[in-house]
């Protein structure tokens, strides 16, 4: 019997600090070779605690009122925040207000989503290192480029993006993050011909286009995994009480699959589209995300030589 890799694979975490200690731990958990985090890192918010007379904090979220002690209670509701995927910012009363006014507010979102992630590559070292466990990672369309330099120099793991990567002997990995144009026009958006020029520029770089996984952010378009609600004006549409439903995918991302049939594609993007597919010979999976509950969705993927194996969604 040929080598077997295991693989497990999680993506749209959106800062949620408590799925990414879940990642961290998923490689002893399922017993997998390889980590592969896919795109959107950051969060999305900020949350403002702020300051109190006698040395106390308040705060409304997510529907509660808490008004804390500094120290030990303080620390405690910002690691609630920080797990559901927020930042918390200390505030002076109006401080916000004036950030705001002042167009400051933007450079201390960015400065605590670095802070957020240099904290998370600590944390896989230390986790990961020891073990040997081979950690990949990029940026999704959420995130800003800015981002980028931390993956770099990130002291475990590979920031994968826009590069032919080895999982094992057998298996090379190509990885995007960008996705095609959405209503929010986030940091990261191509258009179809764009994303087509740039998974093709990636894919003549395989050396095995059959054996090959491709790790790409946004899933191909009519496969399953891309459905989400209708927007129209960005607001949700229904009919007869139901929530209605489209495909959003890439057409770009699917032409290629069809056309170079790895043997895997992972994708996210599209958090309420959890599934696993075929196109043709490849298998397609997108494990969705519930990263505001703390909760982590996941995919195990065994890869021998010419097949994959085994492959499950995995949820923790």
């Amino acid at each position: 019997m040929g080598r077997k890799t295991r693989v497990y694979f999680a993506t749209d975490l959106h800062g949620s600090s408590k799925c990414f200690r879940k990642f961290v731990n998923a490689g002893q958990v399922y017993g997998a070779d390889v980590l592969i985090l896919g795109g959107d890192l950051a969060g999305k918010a900020l949350q403002t605690i702020v300051r109190q007379p006698g040395g106390r904090w308040a705060c409304e979220f997510i529907g509660t009122r808490y008004d804390v002690e500094d120290g030990p209670e303080l620390e405690a509701l910002e690691k609630l925040i920080a797990d559901h995927g927020y930042y918390p910012f200390r505030a002076e009363p109006g401080e916000l207000d004036a950030l705001t006014a002042s167009g400051g507010i933007d450079a201390v979102f960015e400065r605590l989503m670095n802070e957020r992630l240099e904290g998370w590559l600590a944390l896989a070292d230390e986790r990961l290192r020891p073990a040997g466990k081979r950690l990949y990672f990029m940026l999704g369309n959420d995130d800003p480029g800015s981002l980028r330099g931390l993956l770099d120099a990130a002291p475990w793991g590979v920031h994968d993006e826009g590069v032919v990567v080895p999982l094992d002997d057998d298996h090379e990995m190509i990885s995007w993050g960008f996705s095609n144009v959405t209503p929010w026009h986030s940091h990261r958006e191509q258009t179809e011909e764009q994303m087509a020029a740039s998974l093709a520029t990636m894919a003549a770089k395989l050396h095995d286009p059959s054996r090959a996984v491709v790790n790409i952010h946004v899933p191909p378009f009519g496969s399953g995994l891309d459905d989400a609600p209708v927007l129209a004006e960005l607001q949700v549409q229904t009919s007869l009480g139901q929530v209605k439903f489209a495909p959003v995918g890439s057409t770009a991302v699917r032409d290629l699959i069809q056309a170079v049939q790895p043997l895997l594609g992972l994708h996210g993007h599209i958090h309420e589209a959890s599934g696993m597919k075929r196109i043709g010979r490849t298998i397609v999976i997108n494990p969705g995300s519930d990263y505001s509950t703390g909760t982590l969705n996941g995919a195990l993927i065994t890869l021998e030589r010419d097949k994959v194996a085994t492959h499950q969604l995995v949820r923790g």
